[in-house]
């Protein structure tokens, strides 16, 4: 079994191996013989969570944000020029948990927890409410301090402000501008080369009711790359549903740099969400973002 062409692509941009002593296919798609078929769809499923992780599929449930008006599609979705495309076809609504622990050198432990309400329906609209930083339940009765709507139907996102009724509307079929790219003034060549992480397959477990497959990615910092003495190590756990490539159900990161984050979906109800919750509420004030426009060119 070939992979597609975009997979096919994506196997050099990512650039994973496999966890040694794995025989599943990664990122090379390596088979064995009498066996094409099974480690072919085992290196897609890998190279899906190398994509996830590292930012070629912007999933549609986990993602974390500050609290600002969204640039469009980051969240749900995805655009692709003048096509918007969300998750079509998946109704849901969850809630998003955000967990980070921290110790700090001392050995005191820093917990954070952050709670988003996410619904989906079949068309890709998306609403995403977030509670920000707090200690209570996920379920709890609560005017949330942001929302943000992804709508690829009519081509717009909206970001609301729910405590003073004002929001922000952007035309996601809008022409933005690239900013040039910084310099930092340090050779690309004098900093040592990371090694390609590595992929390991977790296998299937249930996660609050639903079936999940898991992979780890580890991710090796060398010495030197950021003023760290020796390497560091960043492992990301991902677990995602069967029933959609771009549903993840739980993600658990450790990073020497930043403690650990554990983002995970609960209350998961499979069910078409109540239309008016993807559509901007009438007794609100609405500030319509512009297109930035073109540069100057140098020769005018």
């Amino acid at each position: 079994m070939s992979s597609p062409p975009m997979l096919r692509r994506a196997f050099f941009r990512c650039g994973c191996h496999v966890q040694p002593g794995r025989e599943q296919a990664a990122c090379h798609g390596a088979t064995k013989a009498g066996s094409e078929t099974v480690n072919s769809l085992n290196g897609h499923f890998l190279l899906l969570m190398c994509l996830v992780v590292w930012g070629g599929i912007p999933e549609t449930s986990i993602a974390r944000q500050a609290p600002q008006p969204a640039s469009p599609g980051t969240t749900a979705g995805v655009t692709e020029g003048p096509r918007i495309r969300g998750m079509e076809g998946f109704p849901y609504s969850a809630d998003e948990v955000t967990e980070t622990t921290q110790t700090l050198a001392d050995g005191t432990t820093i917990t954070r927890q952050r709670v988003v309400k996410v619904y989906q329906d079949s068309q890709g609209r998306t609403r995403r409410e977030e509670f920000g930083l707090q200690t209570g339940s996920a379920g709890q009765d609560a005017t949330p301090q942001y929302v943000r709507i992804f709508d690829p139907v009519a081509g717009v996102s909206y970001f609301l402000r729910p405590l003073n009724h004002t929001a922000q509307k952007t035309d996601l079929n809008r022409r933005r501008v690239q900013p040039p790219p910084q310099t930092t003034g340090v050779a690309a060549n004098s900093l040592p080369a990371r090694p390609r992480p590595m992929v390991e397959d977790l296998g299937t477990q249930v996660l609050d009711g639903f079936e999940a497959r898991g992979a780890r990615i580890t991710t090796t910092i060398p010495a030197g790359a950021e003023g760290n003495d020796r390497p560091m190590q960043i492992t990301t756990e991902t677990w995602i549903s069967p029933l959609s490539p771009r549903l993840v159900l739980t993600r658990i990161t450790n990073d020497p740099r930043f403690g650990k984050t554990v983002i995970r979906l609960t209350n998961l109800v499979r069910d078409e969400p109540p239309a008016e919750l993807f559509q901007m509420p009438a007794d609100y004030t609405v500030d319509e973002l512009r297109p930035v426009a073109e540069p100057a060119s140098p020769s005018d």
